[in-house]
């Protein structure tokens, strides 16, 4: 972890407008009142996004070596 690096000032708006978007977006799934129906969705999404950020952080350690 040691030439792991921060992001940008530039790329902080960017991603406060990526996380906007992706809020608006998940509106249109968000699940109905069933426990069990959003106990699945969120965990689904969930899963998404946490292989989204692993495949992210791999990409950029193969890119430093």
């Amino acid at each position: 972890m040691e030439n792991q690096t921060l992001p940008s000032n530039q790329s902080a708006p960017q991603l406060v407008n990526t996380i906007q978007n992706l809020s608006t977006s998940l509106q249109a799934i968000q699940p109905s009142d069933n426990q069990t129906t959003q106990l699945i969705t969120y965990s689904v999404v969930a899963v998404a996004i946490a292989g989204l950020v692993v495949y992210h952080y791999i990409k950029n350690q193969e890119a430093l070596e």
